[in-house]
């Protein structure tokens, strides 16, 4: 089999991309289990008695301080009145053992509630909440703890992002090196001598193509995008008058416009709107660092 023959061709870079959106679509799949199956829990006023349905796991108790039930505007404190009492029992009579919940907040559209009790279901049933007091109405609600379901989607959803866009990265530098010293391989085999000037340019290409994994490794662990621009402003002096400094200036640019318009996301995000910045962002910046990558690759400077 000649050298040719064991050059990774373009495919290769397909794949990586393949790899790296199979890790995104399964992160986006396991949010979107998530919100699917979320219960906002069921709302009742007290003082009184509410029966509800409730399966096994842990449940809580939540404070509804501002909310809208059953048409009527509700405006409370968040610590509960004194004297307060509430109780927990099955269908059998037997009492639910009630723990004090650490205070979580949670704020919706119309909605803004604090955790007061939690407690734990055994068996699926029918179960009675009274909370018993001399205070005015308010509302209250019931439902499933959600902290552990959303601690491991968070850390699933990341890992499954690491997973994705390292396994691609990986493929997409494997590739790149690859083609990089069968092209080197190509001269030697006809002959040519090598100067210490391609070892160099050889060294400064493979730095530039560092800086383009760390570009889009930013999508996942944000810090990696000044690492890049790090090492630009490091090596710039090294780049200056060859083709190489178009990639640079491409890199640094991507940078500093990447850091504008992610301020103007996060300042937005108290609006829908800032959310949808910060993904056009992202889309954005994985053009940028591709489209300089596959230039990179075929030795060719930006801007041409």
């Amino acid at each position: 089999m000649s050298a040719a023959a064991r050059v990774p061709g373009s495919g290769w870079y397909i794949l990586a991309g393949a790899m790296a959106l199979c890790g995104v679509l399964a992160a986006a799949g396991l949010i979107a289990w998530l919100v699917l199956t979320w219960e906002e829990g069921t709302q009742f006023v007290a003082p009184g008695r509410q029966a509800l349905e409730l399966n096994p796991g842990e449940h809580v108790l939540w404070n509804d301080h501002v909310t809208v039930f059953e048409g009527r505007s509700y405006r409370s404190s968040k610590d509960l009145p004194d004297g307060v009492q509430v109780t927990v029992t099955g269908s059998d009579g037997a009492g639910i053992t009630l723990r004090r919940a650490s205070g979580s907040t949670y704020k919706g559209w119309s909605t803004e509630r604090v955790s007061v009790m939690k407690f734990d279901i055994a068996r699926p049933g029918r179960y009675e909440i009274a909370i018993q007091g001399n205070f005015q109405p308010r509302v209250f609600s019931v439902g499933p703890d959600h902290t552990g379901a959303l601690l491991w989607t968070v850390f699933g959803a990341i890992a499954l992002l690491l997973l994705g866009f390292g396994s691609g990265i990986g493929v997409g530098a494997w590739v790149f090196i690859q083609r990089e010293q069968a092209r080197e391989a190509a001269p030697r085999a006809a002959g040519a001598t090598a100067t210490p000037g391609d070892a160099r340019e050889t060294s400064l290409r493979q730095l530039t193509m560092i800086v383009y994994v760390l570009q889009i490794a930013s999508l996942v662990v944000g810090i990696t995008l000044i690492a890049g621009v790090i090492i630009n402003t490091l090596k710039r002096k090294e780049v200056e008058g060859t083709w190489l400094e178009s990639h640079f200036r491409w890199q640094i640019r991507t940078f500093w416009y990447s850091l504008l318009w992610f301020g103007v996301g996060l300042a937005l995000l108290v609006v829908v709107i800032g959310f949808f910045v910060l993904v056009a962002l992202a889309m954005w910046l994985l053009y940028r660092a591709i489209k300089g990558w596959l230039e990179l690759e075929e030795r060719r400077p930006m801007y041409s």
